[in-house]
């Protein structure tokens, strides 16, 4: 038992190390799993105490403030929270809608067939569709051409490729490669019915794992840039994509803070898109994060199409004239150095 207690503790403490290495970060991921685990032993040790009080009441003392620690990192992504991004009025139709959907199509995957007939079932204004492939590209083509008038496409064959479709019109639109030479990111300038223009990411950075990258610096280097773009922009800003993090990493946090976006997860559920087929070992990869210019119709994850991703949707609406909120997380002084050290970092792993 006073092993079980240690190992618990130290994985408790592990994901405060900011230490990029895959090995550490790793420990970002299963949250809501090792907090489930948590309690389990808090509730052993409460059957079975240790013979030692002493010993006894410091692994209850140090369970009970991890496990206290845990819930409240989590709890702002439960029901039970505050709304970050309120609910729109669904009656008042008055102000720009738009349906937005992104999906990691698992490029091995070859159910071309399922992905079309989700995409014609829900109808969105916009589809991202990511880790997608010259075969994927291919396989949907006509079907794509005859939903989507606009598109912006970079299929790749190395799980990195990104599919663009919109029923919006693109005013503008280019393809980045911010860090990485092969890591493309998608941004564009939408022009919605009434000349109103958004702001718009596609993200899919490469994990820090033993396949990938060794560690996070270039996945958060490339976040925390189109974090300072979008703070940077005076238009409403939507940023979507497999962000290979989840919602309550350190990471991300700082994201959102560099980016002064919200989460409409915040309130809402934690809509745990990876992985589809294990339904244990499941978490947040897939987001999508607004300006306070919109409030949220819909947000829910709908089923996959074999793919090791489920989609998610949201529904906004726009209202520049009634922001959502009066404020959002800022970034302080340290924000910003840690910001541009990821940045730096990140260029220095990529020039060699």
């Amino acid at each position: 038992m006073v092993v079980l207690v240690g190992v618990m503790v130290m994985v408790n403490l592990i994901p405060l190390l900011t230490y990029e290495h895959w090995t550490v970060r790793f420990f970002d991921f299963p949250y809501a799993q090792f907090t489930v685990i948590n309690v389990v032993i808090l509730l052993l040790l409460v059957c079975f105490p240790l013979s030692n009080p002493g010993y006894h009441y410091l692994a209850f003392a140090a369970l009970c403030l991890t496990l206290l620690y845990r819930l409240w990192i989590i709890y702002p992504y439960t029901r039970w929270a505050a709304r970050k991004v309120p609910d729109a009025d669904i009656d008042n139709q008055t102000h720009e809608r738009l349906k937005i959907i992104s999906a990691n199509v698992l490029m091995s995957n070859d159910d071309y067939k399922g992905l079309i007939e989700m995409v014609k079932g829900e109808d969105p204004d916009i589809l991202m569709l990511v880790e997608a492939s010259h075969a994927w590209e291919e396989a949907i083509r006509e079907d794509m051409n005859q939903l989507f008038p606009h598109r912006m496409l970079e299929p790749l064959d190395n799980t990195y490729g990104l599919l663009l479709y919109s029923k919006v019109t693109i005013k503008e639109g280019t393809i980045k490669y911010l860090i990485e030479e092969n890591v493309p990111s998608v941004h564009i300038i939408f022009e919605l019915k009434n000349g109103q223009l958004v702001k718009f990411f596609g993200v899919h950075p490469k994990p820090p794992s033993p396949s990938e990258n060794s560690t996070s610096i270039q996945r958060d280097a490339e976040l925390v840039m189109v974090g300072r773009e979008s703070r940077e922009s005076d238009m409403p800003v939507i940023v979507a994509g497999d962000l290979n993090d989840v919602a309550w990493s350190h990471t991300t946090r700082l994201f959102i803070r560099v980016s002064e976006l919200l989460d409409p997860r915040m309130g809402r559920g934690f809509f745990n898109t990876f992985h589809a087929h294990y339904p244990l070992l499941r978490w947040p990869l897939d987001h999508l994060f607004l300006s306070t210019d919109f409030k949220v119709a819909g947000i829910k994850r709908l089923p996959n199409f074999h793919s090791d991703h489920f989609p998610i949707c949201i529904e906004v609406v726009l209202n520049p004239s009634n922001h959502a909120v009066s404020a959002t997380e800022t970034t302080d002084q340290e924000d910003r150095e840690e910001a541009q050290e990821k940045i730096t970092d990140a260029k220095e792993i990529t020039s060699n």
